[in-house]
């Protein structure tokens, strides 16, 4: 039975099986359907530091706290997504 990956609500994790030979693969990806490997060891860094934030009471950003962040402490500037209407 083949499993299906679909993204309805980007941007989306997958973690894909191969079943057969026992392995996974996970991938990232975003609203624009760009498909990028991302190793397990740093999705598992990523939780480990979450779960630190939030026994020390943080609380994840919302809005406009993100593009703040981002901008002040990744030196980016955020990608504004916008829906296409066809």
């Amino acid at each position: 039975m083949s499993e299906k990956y679909e993204c309805e609500n980007p941007p989306c994790i997958h973690v894909v099986p191969d079943h057969r030979r026992k392995k996974f693969a996970v991938f990232f990806e975003d609203d624009e359907g760009n498909v990028l490997y991302v190793e397990s060891s740093k999705i598992k860094e990523a939780y480990r530091k979450i779960v630190e934030f939030e026994r020390k009471h943080y609380r994840e950003a919302v809005g406009d706290e993100i593009d703040q962040i981002a901008r002040e402490k990744l030196n980016v500037e955020p990608v504004e997504y916008v829906e296409e209407e066809f």
